[in-house]
């Protein structure tokens, strides 16, 4: 593709020529008016409260986990 050699004078005749094909396409668009939707946020945060958990997970769980320290899982460092 052969360069092009631009100036000042061709950038502004190309921007104007491009801002008038803008217009033009426009002129068919109707006018509206913007529309804003306010919406309520309800229950944008939870309070701080324990969850629900089956009592027997925490049993089922130690059988699992491979070792136990201070009640938290014990598990080696993989090397």
């Amino acid at each position: 593709m052969p360069e092009r050699k631009t100036d000042k004078k061709t950038i502004l005749e190309e921007g104007k020529k491009l801002l008038d094909e803008f217009s033009s396409a426009l002129k068919d668009i109707p006018e509206t008016e913007e529309t804003h939707y306010v919406v309520d946020l309800k229950n944008v945060t939870r309070p701080d409260a324990p969850g629900k958990c089956d009592p027997a997970f925490r049993g089922k769980f130690e059988k699992l986990a491979p070792g136990w320290d201070y009640g938290y899982v014990k598990e080696e460092k993989k090397r």
